[in-house]
């Protein structure tokens, strides 16, 4: 709808709440008319419009402004309806559309902005927040059809924005107007239009998984319009997607009849030429095999995007908005090195609801705004076939895949190919099928999911507009949220069993009898180490281990309550100078699970209460400056500056404050049953149900989770400086520097080598909280008391023997854009970056975790050798040219050519080993990213679209998307593990453990002289057997593929 506005005496006026679009400007004054026609206006944005009069002309003025906010230091990307059309993305949803923001990568886990992590965002929908509330990812992934703009701001960017130390990413929906509109809408992307995946063979299994698009595809509509013309209209979307892709199963066999000349090629395969070693490809490092069979098994899901959204405008002072968001989603995945059995199915539906009302006062200096928002999530997991869900999975690490295939999964070309020794064997020197560093799986599908994770929101915010030496707009808000997360700690069976053959680790889950308790379902006795015996003994303690879907012990209640205000003034002293200073203050309340409140930690002695950990003054100042040297809107020079405080994610509330507890047991695997010679393994599942006492037991997590008193909130310091100016050309040139750092972090430590875990500051511990401690110990009579907090102290104390976390950004950014009238659309940006620390942030790249703020990234003081350096996001050089190009056919057609080029540097390569308590990949043996990076990557993608209008009201058009062009598919990772937590087998017989501890300061040429640590800790003569696959690619990016769509417009 239309707004109008009355400019004060020296001409100024501002019209706000205007949904995002195209606007024409009319400006009246007694005789004088004029019209500023095809004003973009974009959402938190400020557009604006400085026009010159002459009293009695009547003028006609065609074309938008330069997209320069002059009174704001964001650092941000504006993506707009024609460049979610009219560039070829490779994806559907709104994280795709990410992409063309400068700097921004794919880390894996989500878009990372600025040298963040990708969970480190702020998500939000019209904005209400959708972020994510388990580990911080973008919860609900609207699909694009559905969206007017996105504005990703990567810095500066207010107080009224928190709980983020990456990008705010703001979705605009589209909205219904007075004339009714819609679109009918489908892309689909058939495997045939797909290159064939370049192969990443390993040369530590004998099975290959290759991956390739057999279907993709989504076919909907959208329509809107007037429910009461001028005053509501409605919108409504929905949209089917559907997807498979095929994962064929490449069986191997090694071979041994080959030789390296003199002149380093390598001979025919001829028998006499055997040497019991493996053949080797010289160039390529890899193994030369026999392919024996092949086999496809695939993965498909399903998901549906439903969007409703009213709009309402009763009189011209308020506004309304109501919304609904709603994604039911359902996915099978195959079992790709091991048994069909173990593959699983998922289901859930994540739905976000919505209201929001808006009032303007005063002839507009004042308004106000509320919103309340609900976000609910459901993700369930289990096997595919629902009565394998009481089965347990087993993992068989080792051995041979001719002795494995006795468990029936494999064909009777790979069993007669990789049988050794037999009569048709050609290569009887060597293990023909040898399963080394590999695993197989075979019983149910392991981990069994029933999570439900709900955020209620609210929020207020008010702004006040006047005058005082320059104009003012002062923002003051409050924003609450209520988070609440039940999950799940269910094993299909009851337990996961990892078979070594000759050993066998039983893990469950348990849960530990609080002190004193009579309860009988607590009928086991589980032994651990007893981190307050000096003489290392073990403490026994009542326990019962959590059983299946029925059990109610299995369901954990988490619960964070978060709320911040903010006040921020904008002043402008001078129409071309703006001054923008505010705080955030927020607090964050992490809270026990429900059944853990009012308990006794079993070893800790410590009494738990409502709040496992309370954040609390968390002030955030943000200061910036802008100024526009042409005094017309057509240029800006800004700097600012700002502190920002993370929003701890939920996922440390299931596991630290939930009473995680599992209980690792291991078996000779004689204890349980013989080795069965057909398959080279025990029964794992025998170990799972045997009365016999085990060799060992271990529980993780018994001994409790401190906080550190006084820990304090996480948080990233921000400055940058830029500069941006439009040419008469209306070419927009950008330059801007920023620097980021953390300030501080929140992680687990262990100082006492594992025993206890400490949610802490590493590297640092209040002075204040050491001396509080020290006054109670002195006025404790109670001897169990006094030793407990004695013990305490010195745990806290330890937390300063950790190196301080660290992660330094610092970036160089050009960009340049135009907007052509004649249907030519320019960006590119080129960015230059280094992200340099010993913690790359909340998600560990190096070893797959993904747990947020309690990582293994700092449990250990030993592990943090080497770990300063080049961290996984550092990729120098990053260039981004987007552009599309309209061709009118006729009067009634146009051609659109639209385009996507990409240039990165490529990612730091690491040497890693495993460690005798956290596993493998845990031990950098050389400083971080000492082994330079992998090539530089580069891409060009490609839409042609023909658009024919039907009518004077409806529009057909067709368009086909290639990605990759040119079929690069180069390297999104690879195998840094330099030696394999069990080194590589002979014969079918599993290898030894084997650990290492990091070589400080180290280079390539040391890694040979790295000694093997066994199980205990203790370092032998030994040295480290390599991975064969070391070095190699274990990931690509995707080939080239083509998809065509269709949108059919009214």
């Amino acid at each position: 709808g239309g707004q109008f506005a009355v400019t004060d005496g020296d001409g100024n006026y501002k019209i706000t709440e205007l949904v995002p679009g195209t606007y024409d400007v009319d400006i009246s004054f007694e005789t004088t008319h004029i019209v500023r026609a095809g004003v973009i206006v974009g959402a938190s944005n400020v557009t604006p419009i400085f026009q010159a009069m002459k009293i009695g002309e009547s003028i006609r003025i065609i074309g938008s402004p330069p997209p320069i906010n002059i009174i704001s230091t964001a650092k941000e990307k504006r993506i707009d309806r024609d460049q979610i059309t009219k560039l070829p993305t490779p994806g559907d949803t709104i994280e795709s559309v990410l992409g063309t923001v400068p700097g921004s990568q794919n880390d894996g886990a989500g878009v990372a902005f600025s040298g963040a992590s990708g969970l480190e965002n702020r998500y939000l929908v019209d904005g209400n927040d959708i972020t994510g509330l388990t580990f911080g990812n973008i919860g609900s992934p609207i699909l694009n059809e559905f969206v007017h703009e996105v504005v990703a701001v990567t810095g500066g960017y207010n107080a009224e924005y928190g709980r983020a130390t990456g990008g705010i990413v703001n979705i605009i929906t589209r909205s219904g107007t007075d004339t009714l509109s819609g679109s009918v809408f489908g892309i689909y992307q058939p495997g045939w239009l797909s290159a064939a995946a370049h192969a990443t063979p390993s040369n530590s299994s004998s099975i290959d998984i290759t991956g390739n698009n057999a279907y993709d595809g989504h076919l909907g509509f959208e329509i809107g319009g007037p429910i009461v013309k001028k005053h509501a209209w409605f919108y409504l979307g929905v949209a089917p997607k559907i997807s498979r892709t095929d994962y064929t199963r490449t069986t191997k066999r090694q071979t041994d009849c080959r030789k390296v000349l003199d002149n380093g090629s390598l001979s025919t395969c001829e028998a006499a030429n055997a040497d019991g070693q493996p053949d080797l490809d010289p160039t390529t490092g890899f193994y030369l095999t026999d392919t024996l069979d092949k086999e496809t098994r695939s993965a498909t899901a399903r998901t549906t995007n439903i969007i409703a959204k009213i709009n309402a405008a009763p009189n011209a002072r308020d506004k309304a908005m109501l919304s609904l968001i709603a994604m039911p989603s359902s996915s099978k995945t195959p079992a790709l090195a091991g048994l069909p059995t173990t593959g699983t199915r998922s289901w859930g539906l994540t739905t976000d609801l919505a209201a929001r009302w808006t009032s303007k006062f005063d002839e507009g200096r004042t308004e106000v705004e509320a919103s309340l928002a609900w976000h609910r999530s459901t993700f369930n997991t289990g096997a595919q076939d629902s009565s394998y869900d009481n089965t347990a999975l087993q993992v068989l690490a080792g051995g041979d895949l001719a002795h494995i295939a006795a468990f029936g999964g494999e064909s009777a070309k790979t069993i007669e190919g990789c049988t050794d020794l037999g009569a048709g064997d050609p290569y009887p020197l060597i293990s023909n099928c040898p399963m080394d560093n590999s695993t197989y799986t075979i019983g149910g599908p392991g981990s069994i999911s029933r999570d439900r994770e709900e955020r209620r929101a609210a929020r207020i915010g008010i702004i006040r507009r006047l005058d005082a030496l320059g104009t003012h707009e002062i923002k003051v808000g409050l924003d609450v949220e209520d988070a609440q997360k039940v999950s799940t700690r269910m094993y299909s069976g009851g337990g996961l069993i990892q078979n070594y053959g000759s050993t066998i680790y039983v893990n469950r889950w348990a849960e530990i009898a609080p002190p004193g308790s009579t309860d009988p379902a607590f009928d086991r006795t589980c032994s651990t180490a007893d981190p307050a015996d000096p003489n290392g003994g073990d403490k026994m303690l009542r326990c019962r281990y959590l059983g299946g879907l029925d059990d109610p012990a299995t369901k954990i209640d988490g619960q964070t309550v978060n709320w911040g205000a903010y006040l921020q003034d904008s002043w402008q002293p001078l129409r071309n100078l703006t001054l923008n200073a505010g705080v955030r203050y927020e607090e964050q309340r992490l809270r026990y699970a429900q059944r853990l409140r009012g308990t006794q930690d079993a070893l800790t002695g410590n009494y738990l209460g409502d709040n496992a950990m309370v954040l609390r003054g968390n002030f955030s100042p943000r200061i910036g400056a802008i100024y526009d040297p042409t005094n017309q809107g057509r240029s800006k020079v800004y700097a600012a500056w700002g502190r920002y405080f993370e929003g701890i994610p939920m996922d440390i509330n299931d596991r630290s404050f939930g009473g995680e507890v599992s209980l690792r047991q291991t078996y000779d695997a004689n204890t349980c049953g013989p080795i069965d010679p057909a398959t080279g393994f025990a029964d794992g599942n025998a170990c799972l149900s045997t009365t016999r006492s085990p060799a060992s037991q271990e529980l993780l997590g018994s001994s409790g989770v401190l906080v550190a008193p006084g820990i304090q909130a996480q948080y990233m310091d921000e400055g940058l400086i830029g500069a941006e100016v439009a040419l008469p050309s209306n070419f927009v040139f950008g330059a801007v520097l920023q620097h980021r750092r953390l300030g501080r972090v929140i992680e687990d430590v262990s100082p006492d080598g594992a025993n206890t875990y400490i949610i802490a500051n590493p590297g640092e511990w209040s002075a204040e909280e050491e001396r509080k401690l020290e006054q109670q110990i002195a006025t404790t009579t109670d001897k169990a008391v006094r030793a407990r907090l004695e013990r305490d102290l010195s745990l806290y104390r330890g937390i300063r023997q950790f190196d301080k976390p660290v992660r330094d950004y610092v970036a160089v950014e050009l960009s340049v854009s135009r907007r052509f009238t004649s249907g030519l659309y320019l960006s590119g940006s080129y960015t230059y970056s280094r992200t340099d620390g010993n913690y790359p942030g909340l998600v560990s790249y190096d070893n797959g975790q993904i747990d947020p703020n309690i990582s293994s990234q700092y449990d250990l003081i030993e592990l943090l050798g080497n770990r300063r350096g080049r961290l996984p996001q550092d990729r120098p050089h990053y260039i981004k040219i987007d552009a599309y190009r309209g061709f009118d056919i006729g009067d009634d057609s146009v051609l659109t050519i639209g385009t996507r080029i990409r240039a990165l540097s490529g990612i730091p390569r690491n040497a890693l080993a495993a460690h005798y308590l956290y596993g493998g990949d845990e031990s950098y043996l050389l400083p971080r990213g000492q082994l330079g990076r992998t090539d530089f990557e580069h891409g060009i993608d490609l839409q042609v679209s023909y658009k024919r209008k039907l009518t004077k009201t409806t529009a057909a058009e067709l368009y086909v998307d290639i990605f990759n062009l040119y079929n690069r598919q180069g390297t999104f990772r690879v195998d840094d593990t330099y030696a394999p937590q069990f080194s590589l087998s002979s014969g079918g017989v599993g290898g030894l453990e084997q650990n290492a501890n990091p070589i400080s300061g180290g280079t390539y040429e040391d890694l040979i002289w790295s000694k093997r640590i066994d199980a205990d800790g203790n370092e032998s003569a030994q040295p480290l057997g390599r991975n064969p696959n070391f070095g190699n690619t274990t990931a690509r990016y995707a080939p080239a593929s083509a998809q065509v769509g269709f949108r059919v417009t009214f």
